[in-house]
């Protein structure tokens, strides 16, 4: 009796297949859609697009720093590996703009990065509008309490 339970035995092992349990290998890198939202629907679409991606622990400076001509505001990054990045983001063309960001990438995460793209002013020949409004009345030589 013992010999026939070792022998269905040796017969079961070696008739059995190989389970295959392994997990699925996740790929190295993965892709970075990017897309640059406009506030409103007159705003010009962005021509060029300079995107440089620093690692955030300082072992790899501009491991990505290319230039992008995006479809419809969005493009893919693609072959990005793995981690913390600083991401930099430079519109250039007829819309200017920057887009500092820090960003984890991961294989198991939602890779869409967005971005809302500001007002954009129209050029007017011959003029100059400064970006800051001086508010006279609160300067120093305006204050009285800076003379005491």
């Amino acid at each position: 009796m013992k010999a026939v339970c070792v022998l269905t035995f040796l017969v079961l092992l070696f008739t059995a297949n190989r389970a295959n349990a392994q997990r699925k290998r996740l790929p190295d890198s993965v892709n970075v859609q990017i897309r640059l939202h406009p506030r409103k629907a007159s705003n010009p679409r962005v021509d060029s697009v300079l995107v440089i991606f620093d690692r955030y622990d300082h072992t790899g400076a501009g491991v990505i720093k290319s230039i992008y001509y995006p479809k419809d505001n969005q493009f893919t990054i693609s072959g990005v590996p793995e981690g913390r990045y600083y991401i930099s983001i430079y519109c250039m063309g007829f819309y200017s703009d920057v887009f500092n960001d820090q960003m984890f990438i991961s294989k198991r995460h939602s890779n869409d990065l967005r971005y809302k793209l500001g007002p954009s002013d129209e050029f007017v020949p011959n003029t100059f509008l400064p970006a800051i409004e001086i508010d006279f009345t609160n300067l120093a030589i305006t204050n009285i309490k800076s003379f005491r």
